[in-house]
């Protein structure tokens, strides 16, 4: 069971801004609902050494990777090559999506190119895709689904049972007061309660100017942190507009 996860988005057209990248919203707040922590986010290209280079570190760092984009039949996708590589497998034809691709096929398709999509890594397991016959696929911690958006929800679910964790407490400060007002006494909460990460976000245009995260494996000590920013936050002259609570497994 994973509980430290790392997600990396592959593609030229993202890096190159042709395409706008959906996936990452999607996928790390069912991480945080699921329990996991996403440990790290990256965006790379469509070029199999330096995928390759890259996935074996981040495998040293994650319990689990979640590789979306470039299992398609185009010679653009080179995702499928470089995970048997990291997984030191050849690629072979899996009957099951063989099958199902032959089941379903398209005017004007060129079976040798859509057959490329039934290729996965020796000893992957399937990734069901219920909106189309290519399949995602797991091996060795890395698990990898397609990049387009509707797919990629469509198929999230699956990741579920694999990751494990508690799910945090979090506590949202809202205030009309400037960042660099309340530095030192965010500091000073920080310092009180290491165990309580804590977050200043700001935003222009609106009822608040700032929102401020706590965020804790346990509800008191978060809220005992929070407590104490709004306490010291009162002090110099502002107070909180709004809290919201979110309490973790702990609760």
């Amino acid at each position: 069971m994973a509980t430290r996860v790392g997600i990396v988005i592959l593609g030229d057209e993202v890096l190159k801004g042709e395409i706008r990248e959906a996936n990452l919203a999607h996928m790390i707040p069912l991480l945080a609902e699921w329990g996991a922590e996403t440990a790290l986010c990256a965006i790379l290209p469509d070029d199999i050494p330096v995928v390759v280079r890259h996935l074996r570190r981040y495998l040293e760092e994650v319990d689990l990777l979640v590789l979306t984009g470039g299992i398609g039949p185009t010679p653009d996708d080179i995702t499928r090559d470089a995970v048997a590589e990291v997984a030191g497998v050849p690629l072979i034809v899996h009957p099951e999506a063989k099958a199902a691709l032959e089941a379903r096929s398209y005017k004007g398709s060129n079976q040798e190119y859509r057959m490329l999509m039934a290729q996965v890594p020796q000893g992957a397991t399937l990734i069901p895709n219920p909106l189309s016959p290519a399949p995602g696929f797991f091996i060795d911690r890395m698990a990898v689904f397609p990049g387009v958006p509707r797919m990629l929800q469509a198929m999230f679910e699956w990741m579920k049972p694999m990751v494990s964790g508690r799910r945090k407490s979090r506590i949202t400060l809202y205030s009309m007061a400037p960042e660099s007002s309340y530095a030192g006494i965010m500091k000073e909460a920080m310092t009180a309660f290491p165990d309580v990460g804590v977050g200043s976000y700001p935003f222009s245009g609106g009822e608040y100017r700032v929102r401020v995260v706590f965020r804790g494996d346990r509800f008191d000590r978060t809220h005992a942190c929070a407590a104490r920013f709004t306490k010291l936050l009162s002090g110099i002259g502002y107070e909180v507009l709004r809290r919201v609570e979110e309490r973790g497994d702990d609760a």
